[in-house]
């Protein structure tokens, strides 16, 4: 499906005038890719069709970044801004999902990326850093978890303090919000 941000799709899909719960909605979001040293944005390139398998960093290019915020009915809404290392503030002020998943590393030129992204969001309840490995580990090789940042994480528990929880999972492990 092809979306651009400010879309709220709903599932199950209904005939209009219905007015039923749906069972969750995904609200897209405009967002912004992580900025190198320089302020430059780094893959450069477009992306405009499904691309070839990576087989290096270097073969991928920046295709438009999104967010999304995943509402399961009443009961839990995660904000997914876990690609990049950026966002915009203006698009997603005023959300305040119980659960935060964000990249954590690639923000070395962006201000107070950690604190302006937590306040931003309402202080999230639970923050999931994301997208802090080093991106080569294949994801199942037992020594991905290794790879991690740990400094990200570090970091992250100080920005959200003893109010709320940030989360370390590991890779393709399940683990309950």
């Amino acid at each position: 499906m092809v979306v651009s941000g400010g879309e709220v799709l709903r599932h199950p899909l209904q005939p209009s005038g219905k007015r039923s719960r749906p069972d969750y909605t995904i609200e897209v979001v405009r967002s912004l890719h992580s900025q190198v040293g320089g302020y430059g944005f780094d893959p450069y390139g477009t992306l405009t069709a499904p691309p070839a398998r990576p087989r290096t960093l270097g073969d991928l290019v920046e295709g438009g970044t999104l967010g999304y915020q995943v509402t399961v009915g009443e009961r839990l809404s995660v904000m997914f801004l876990s690609g990049t290392a950026n966002f915009a503030a203006r698009e997603v002020s005023g959300a305040t999902p119980d659960v935060l998943v964000l990249g954590a590393s690639g923000h070395a030129a962006v201000h107070d990326y950690f604190e302006r992204a937590v306040r931003t969001l309402g202080r999230p309840r639970v923050v999931v850093p994301s997208h802090h490995d080093d991106l080569v580990t294949p994801l199942d090789d037992p020594a991905v978890h290794d790879s991690v940042n740990r400094g990200a994480v570090t970091r992250l528990r100080e920005v959200v303090g003893p109010s709320g929880h940030v989360a370390d999972p590991r890779h393709l492990e399940p683990f309950e919000l």
